[in-house]
């Protein structure tokens, strides 16, 4: 669906982290690696899939017709003599809607589109979903299998079974109405707010009892992501955009996987992630496949099928180290002057190593060791020298920054996140509440054009009631 839109899941490669956003492009191998024989020759290793997700779901009224044209054809060749009632009428009516929407998610966007499944009687124990276990999968599985609407694969002892949609389901769903845009992907409560034990990538994710402000941010987050998912987030490429994108996203999996056939828009909603087991440090916003798009690619993102305007906070994280120390930031906090003569020396347009300068800034922030934060890539084509050294630049960076000298090299940046999630998460929430959808990439916004003047107002207000300075406000495009 990339308008022609695509569905893109949030499969960019990721700043630092998370995680959900990148399902798609590292999902879990269905099947676990062959190993060697003693004989040297290879085990037979069976085809790959991609794993159920309940998060996976239709959009009514047609999800609900396509359900109930399935369930008319499984009753039609099954033989139990009691029916279902009750509890396990309705638990078997949502699992095999949730299999025909994974089942189609994969026929649209993979190759091969196989859903990887687990049909032991202990599978999926941990899941809290009463609808979703081992042995009702088997059973569901079998059924659709029977009824002509899955082709199934019962993985043998140690491996996943797999299952694709049939031809006989896709007239199904023409008959239903269902297409591409009928695919939704929701979190449940439980997953909108993560503690890690150090960060997403070491994906040690801890248990934790919920406290008030937990319960909030979750009703908050769930309240959001349902009204966004309403919405229609997509990416207005061209057929040969989409094509290079869509070739540039395979070139990020690994090995062995199924291939995207074109990228896939569908993950919206938006979760919490804290770090180093504490809620005071981290709490960014992450889950929109937005938030990794590239940045090249983001002024082609579009909200019901209408163009985007992006603003950001400009220098958010130094200028908030001043503002909490009831300081002002004048000017450009990434402006160097012996830099700007050099750039104007060399014929180089004002600002050219200003990304250079704001990268060592932001990693002397977000560092603890001088000569490792200097080591720090810098965007291409941005060196410094010969005229100066990297040493030299951070020593000017910290000159004219003295008064918040403390900051650099403490690690200030873990705390800087919650406070831009916390005046993220107020942002989002109080245009939501307005009807204006607002798309978060941390301390920038996208939002429909024609509101570009109520997210100005709600930035710069919201900034004001938390730090009780103004901001400087830019737009990207």
């Amino acid at each position: 669906m990339f308008h022609d839109k695509t569905m893109l899941e949030a499969g960019f490669p990721a700043s630092p982290a998370p995680v959900d956003a990148l399902q798609a492009f590292a999902e879990f191998d269905a099947f676990p690696d062959a190993h060697d024989r003693r004989d040297g020759s290879s085990a037979f290793l069976p085809p790959k899939g991609v794993w159920f997700d309940e998060g996976f779901d239709l959009r009514d009224p047609e999800g609900g017709e396509l359900t109930q044209i399935a369930l008319g054809a499984i009753a039609a060749v099954e033989t139990r003599i009691r029916q279902r009632r009750g509890p396990d009428a309705a638990n078997h009516r949502i699992l095999v809607r949730k299999l025909l929407a994974n089942g189609l998610r994969c026929f649209y966007y993979r190759n091969p589109s196989l859903v990887a499944c687990q049909r032991r009687h202990d599978s999926y124990k941990d899941k809290p979903h009463q609808w979703l276990s081992g042995k009702g999968m088997a059973s569901a599985t079998d059924l659709l299998a029977k009824a002509g609407l899955i082709e199934l694969s019962v993985g043998k002892s140690g491996t996943a079974s797999t299952y694709s949609v049939t031809q006989d389901l896709l007239f199904m769903t023409l008959d239903a109405g269902v297409t591409e845009r009928s695919l939704t992907h929701r979190l449940p409560p439980e997953r909108l707010v993560r503690l890690y034990w150090t960060n997403s990538e070491d994906g040690l994710l801890l248990n934790y009892e919920p406290t008030a402000e937990t319960c909030q941010w979750t009703a908050i987050l769930d309240d959001y992501n349902a009204f966004i998912a309403q919405q229609e987030i997509g990416l207005n490429l061209s057929d040969s955009e989409a094509a290079r994108l869509t070739a540039r996203m395979n070139e990020w999996q690994r090995k062995g996987l199924p291939r995207l056939i074109q990228p896939e828009l569908i993950h919206t909603d938006l979760y919490r992630q804290f770090n180093n087991s504490s809620f005071e440090q981290g709490g960014r916003l992450y889950g929109g496949w937005w938030i990794n798009c590239p940045s090249d690619l983001r002024r082609w993102i579009t909200i019901n099928e209408k163009p985007t305007a992006e603003l950001d906070y400009s220098g958010c994280a130094i200028r908030m180290l001043y503002h909490e120390r009831g300081l002002e930031c004048e000017g450009d906090p990434y402006l160097l002057a012996p830099v700007a003569a050099f750039e104007a020396a060399q014929g180089h347009p004002l600002g050219h190593y200003r990304e250079a300068i704001k990268k060592l800034t932001q990693t002397r922030i977000n560092g603890r060791e001088r000569d490792k934060d200097m080591m720090c890539d810098l965007p291409s084509g941005r060196s410094f020298s010969p005229r100066f050294t990297r040493d030299q630049v951070v020593r000017m960076i910290e000159e004219k920054h003295a008064a918040i000298a403390d900051a650099f090299g403490s690690g200030a940046g873990i705390w800087l996140q919650r406070k831009d999630s916390d005046l993220a998460l107020a942002i989002i929430t109080n245009l939501s509440d307005k009807g204006i959808a607002a798309l978060p990439v941390h301390d920038a916004f996208i939002v429909d054009a024609d509101h570009k003047e109520e997210l100005k107002h709600e930035m710069i207000r919201s900034y004001q009631q938390m730090f009780g300075f103004s901001p400087v406000i830019k737009q990207s495009y």
